[in-house]
């Protein structure tokens, strides 16, 4: 009589387990999928991140000088953007003066068009938001460094499947600590100066 009462009890609890096990199979990918997207998430972030400082300390150093030598820039470079993982990127740093006029701009990087829409010519209008810009009254010999990296996406290793077809763009400004930033005589052949222009 008492092994009748208590046999219900004993399925139910056999059948219990059985559920649990099976809600617990079900549910591993679930959790397993939504843990490597959260990897993938911070991996981007951290990306960004150090991207962000890069482009800081460049910004940084640079903004500080009265004159740029192509041997320094590399040297300067080859300390702060190591090539090893920043797959595709293109990295563009421009003299801005107040008024909104690119005085030069140069061009590295492994990739040529990723930050296309900044790339402008020498006494063209500098059309990227900057945090200063006076068309009618800025001075012309007040001027800002402007860092930009654009690196692709889809060469970041990401574990759980998250497309990220799109640029990491990062834009950091700095004004210059006096007037504008000359160019030694090779960065102004590379940034397409003329003798008119570096007046």
């Amino acid at each position: 009589m008492k092994s009748n009462f208590l046999s219900p009890l004993r399925r139910f609890a056999a059948a219990s387990r059985a559920s649990a096990a099976v809600e617990t199979a079900l549910a591993f990918p679930i959790v397993l999928a939504a843990g490597m997207l959260c990897a993938d998430i911070y991996t981007v972030g951290l990306e960004r991140d150090r991207l962000e400082q890069r482009a800081g300390a460049i910004v940084s150093v640079l903004g500080m000088q009265q004159e740029l030598t192509a041997e320094g820039v590399q040297g300067l470079l080859d300390a702060v953007l190591p090539q090893e993982g920043l797959g595709n990127y293109q990295l563009l740093i421009s003299n801005v003066r107040q008024t909104g006029e690119l005085y030069w701009q140069l061009n590295r990087g492994t990739a040529g068009e990723l930050c296309g829409e900044s790339v402008t010519a020498p006494n063209s209008e500098y059309t990227p938001d900057l945090p200063e810009r006076d068309v009618e009254e800025g001075d012309r010999n007040t001027s800002m460094l402007v860092v930009e990296i654009c690196r692709q996406g889809k060469d970041l290793t990401l574990l759980g499947g998250l497309s990220l077809d799109n640029l990491l763009h990062i834009s950091t400004v700095n004004r210059v600590a006096v007037g504008v930033i000359e160019l030694d005589e090779t960065l102004s052949k590379e940034a397409g100066l003329s003798d008119e222009d570096e007046e």
